[in-house]
């Protein structure tokens, strides 16, 4: 998905929204999925999966960071200037969903 988020990178940034992904690998293996994909936001990392369990993406028992691949569980959380939470999206999968929460933003 986070090619979605590259692809509508100037639509982000005409609405001065910002876009982070997450990674639960080391910062070696974040920089070259940025590298390698062209990704022109920031990657935080989550190794030990906090930020994935927290917002229901990760299990704690999983063998992989999103705990069923099948499903997505892919969530975005859209946050205003002033630190607010503008929109939650628990499974953000397709591109047409991004072009909605942009819509909506």
């Amino acid at each position: 998905m986070a090619l979605g988020y590259r692809e509508n990178a100037d639509k982000f940034a005409d609405k001065n929204i910002v876009v982070y992904g997450i990674n639960d690998k080391d910062a070696e293996s974040a920089r070259a999925w940025i590298e390698k994909e062209g990704l022109p936001f920031s990657v935080l990392l989550d190794p030990d999966w906090s930020v994935g369990m927290a917002y229901g993406m990760s299990e704690a028992t999983a063998e992989r960071y999103v705990a069923n691949n099948a499903e997505g569980r892919r969530p975005a959380v859209a946050i205003d200037e002033n630190g607010l939470v503008a929109a939650w999206e628990p499974d953000m999968n397709t591109v047409e969903q991004i072009d909605a929460l942009i819509a909506r933003l």
